[in-house]
């Protein structure tokens, strides 16, 4: 709001006149124009405490002083932030704060960005007139991400409210009274909350500080970049802290309408992987069965003679390329001109898809801005445990209830959610029967018709409608802006295809947004870069629809060579142990990868190091569609190149035109300049076939933590060391299920599909649904979709897991 505009409410701040908002405080009015007031525990996004006195300012008839972060300002009031009398206060109060402060600064890992520090250098005294003892406190143990020292505590409660108002744990609070108070956990002895990270930078001290950071560098050491966190879908804004051409740490950058001034996590602690052991750092090649370290000319060159060949004795259908989601939209869409100007459409990013039917994409992403989310009055959670998925999102969802938003949640298991929720439980195998149901209760309500009514009568006229779902159906149509989201349990499904034309219709006929949870971090720019099988007439040469990632992991196709960017096949693919044996019947697996695993060095024949995200420079096209450009903040290791550097040159080495790059902006230009199309998906031709069977045998369900949806997070140490990480670690199953089966007294579950015996460790969970087994993603003992009957056994504890 503009000064001209703002109500007239004038207040005088050392003798200069300003507008402000009726309710605002002191403080607010100051920071924006740029008037310097201390403080240490009044923070823009957490309530106002008032506690640590350091904003005390003198205010015209006003009999004592007044904190400015708790007055509210009134119309003519005259505020001094430099007078003497508040110079006075503020000495003060900062000599108070110092009295139990222990002088360890030099060993402080807060040194040289401590605000305590920089405010004493202005407000305290050179001696102090207290020889007392100093008061001393254990250092409770929060965790494997933040440290403690909470001797150094002030009592500011910034993380206390940080925990109550935007995490949603109440897991720290204050203990004690008057000169006894300090700050530990309630009961559980750690920090578990998936933004917990923000304490860090929260704290004015050195009491909350990084674990992996601790004692690695001072703060005048370190350069600052801007960048985007390339661990989810959001793209949170973030500043890279750089020393000596390492990556040292991430902390948040302000960005109002995508993470506000909070990260995740995942978010903060991604960029350990960059630096893990397991660093591909040379090309290298398999030579009979040995691998030799070659040079980048004699690497490329292999791979062009490979394309060559494969073209002209397979035909150019036997060359298909997979590639990650989270790499840059310049280098997703060089990789797939490349392969379209081959004159192939086998290119696919979907790894982690129930369903893959044509036109089927969770990498669509939201409709809607993170703001509507927040703004919302109906939220539908399908499949989602959005907590644990994508926690800024969770977040405006968490706002939302705060202003009185209905949380609805259709899942296979209670989850454990920061916000009221109105939670129906079905069967993993018949969540798209619950999604049936709704569809069919919303639309016997509205008049309005999405798709033919008849192929929408046929396909919903087994279904029942429960009176849970009726009452789920009655609430979304009365709210004025719902929103649903499909998380990753429903994208993970083997009904997802079904599932994704349903959520289609049922937003059609409720007029909400919202839309499906996707893993990469550049999902959406895959998909707008072209990278689907699908025939794009802007992009195409080729016009034969191409196989997707299910079929060639899956041996459907006769692929000869395969082209990997940066995808680890057996960690990444949802179909079991299918992947690893379709890879090891392909003449030649191409893998450019950032890192050098076991597994890739079985199936693979060539390896060529890429740069990781860090390291490499392009833009993401987040969730909601905003395009964001970030840069490299260290040189790549080794002789690690950007992705669409190394596909230029094999552009220009097969002698395609084209492909004369200079820089990244170009390649991006040109990708920018094509006419995009939204994905058009077959709502009709997907219900046209019939629903699944309900059937009373235990179905397993896929889950995935969010610290393993990509290279860099599974190795990140600190956060696998993490609950979140450990909660996705064995097999969980019913009650209902163990009884049945006797698992109470085994030490694993044995499993037996498709003629093949898998034995992993479990354990019995009373949240799940009674016929749903949960099994971590990188467990998955087959393809989810097996038409083989799943056949369950105890095993004892002198069996080994494999």
């Amino acid at each position: 709001m503009s000064e001209q505009q703002a109500p007239k409410i004038t207040i005088e701040i050392d003798g200069q006149p300003y507008y402000a908002n009726p309710g605002e405080m002191v403080i607010q009015v100051a920071d924006r124009h740029g008037i310097y007031i201390p403080r240490f525990c009044y923070h823009k996004k957490l309530s106002v405490a008032a506690n640590c006195r350091m904003c005390l300012v003198e205010i015209e008839k006003a009999r004592k002083p007044s904190p400015a972060c708790a007055t509210p300002v009134m119309d003519g009031m005259k505020v001094f932030t430099k007078s003497p009398k508040t110079l006075s206060y503020q000495k003060k109060v900062m000599e108070f704060l110092l009295i139990n402060h222990p002088l360890d600064c030099p060993i402080c890992d807060q040194g040289g960005e401590c605000e305590l520090q920089d405010i004493s250098m202005g407000y305290g005294n050179d001696v102090s007139k207290y020889s007392e003892t100093k008061r001393a406190f254990d250092d409770p143990s929060l965790g494997p991400l933040v440290a403690t020292d909470m001797t150094r505590c002030i009592q500011c409660t910034r993380c206390v409210r940080f925990g109550e108002e935007i995490a949603g744990d109440k897991e720290l609070g204050a203990m004690g009274r008057g000169d006894h108070v300090y700050i530990s956990t309630y009961v559980k002895n750690t920090v578990d909350s998936e933004l917990s990270g923000n304490i860090i930078d929260l704290c004015p001290v050195g009491a909350l500080t990084s674990k992996p950071f601790r004692f690695k560098a001072r703060a005048w050491e370190l350069q600052q970049y801007p960048t985007i966190s390339c661990a989810d879908a959001v793209g949170a804004n973030v500043y890279a802290h750089v020393r000596r051409n390492q990556l040292m740490r991430l902390v948040p950058k302000d960005n109002e309408a995508i993470n506000e001034t909070w990260i995740a996590d995942k978010d903060r602690f991604s960029y350990l992987g960059v630096h893990s052991q397991d660093r591909l750092q040379s090309p290298m090649i398999k030579k009979n069965g040995t691998w030799q370290t070659v040079s980048w000319e004699e690497a490329l060159d292999f791979i062009k003679v490979a394309i060559e060949q494969t073209k002209q004795q397979d035909g150019v259908q036997a060359i298909s390329s997979i590639a990650s989601e989270s790499l840059p939209t310049e280098a997703l869409f060089l990789l797939q001109k490349l392969m379209r100007d081959i004159g192939t459409n086998n290119i696919d990013t979907r790894l982690k898809q129930g369903g893959l039917e044509k036109g089927v994409y969770s990498s669509t992403g939201l409709d809607c801005s993170l703001t509507d989310i927040e703004q919302a009055d109906a939220i539908l959670l399908l499949g989602s445990y959005l907590r644990k998925e994508i926690p800024l999102i969770n977040h405006r969802v968490r706002k939302a209830v705060k202003n009185n938003a209905q949380v609805i949640a259709i899942n296979s298991q209670y989850y454990d959610f920061n916000y009221p929720v109105e939670n129906v439980l079905v069967e993993t195998s018949e969540l798209v029967y619950a999604l049936s149901s709704l569809v069919k209760a919303v639309s016997q309500r509205v008049s309005k018709a999405p798709v033919s009514k008849d192929i929408l009568k046929q396909f919903l006229a087994d279904v029942d409608i429960a009176p849970a779902i009726e009452e789920i159906a009655a609430k979304l149509i009365e709210a004025k802006a719902p929103v649903v989201i499909a998380g990753f349990d429903a994208v993970l499904n083997k009904d997802f295809a079904q599932i994704y034309a349903l959520i289609a219709v049922i937003k059609d006929l409720l007029g909400a947004k919202g839309g499906t949870l996707s893993f990469g971090a550049n999902s959406k720019g895959a998909l707008l870069s072209g990278m689907t099988p699908e025939y794009t007439p802007q992009l195409n040469t080729a016009q034969e629809v191409g196989k997707s990632a299910k079929e060639v992991f899956s041996g459907q196709t006769d692929t000869k060579l395969l082209l990997l960017a940066g995808v680890e096949p057996e960690l990444d693919a949802i179909w079991g142990e299918k992947v690893t044996k379709a890879l090891g019947k392909i003449d030649i697996v191409v893998a450019f990868s950032a890192f050098d695993n076991e597994a890739m060095r079985e199936y693979a024949d060539i390896m060529l190091p890429i740069a990781t995200h860090f390291e490499d420079e392009g833009s993401f096209v987040n969730i909601s569609g905003e395009i964001q450009h970030f840069k490299a903040v260290i040189s790549a290791v080794g002789d690690s190149k950007p992705l669409w550097k190394i596909l230029r040159v094999l552009g220009n080495l097969l002698s395609i035109e084209g492909y004369e790059y200079q820089s990244v902006d170009e390649v991006f230009k040109q990708w920018h300049a094509i006419e995009k199309q939204e994905n058009h998906v077959d709502v009709e031709g997907l219900l046209s076939s019939s629903l699944p069977a309900i059937t009373d045998k235990p179905g397993l369900m896929p889950i995935i933590s969010m610290y393993k949806t990509d290279a860099l997070l599974r190795r990140s140490s600190a956060l696998q060391q993490t609950k979140d990480a450990k909660w996705y670690d064995c097999v969980r199953v019913s009650q209902s299920i163990a009884s049945a089966y006797a698992l109470e007294e085994a030490e694993f579950i044995g499993f037996h599909i498709d003629g093949e015996d898998y034995i992993l460790s479990f354990s019995i969970d009373k949240d799940i649904a009674q016929n749903t087994i949960a099994v971590p993603f990188q467990l998955m003992p087959a393809c989810i979709d097996s038409d083989t009957s799943v056949k369950i056994k105890p095993v004892k504890a002198e069996v080994t897991e494999q």
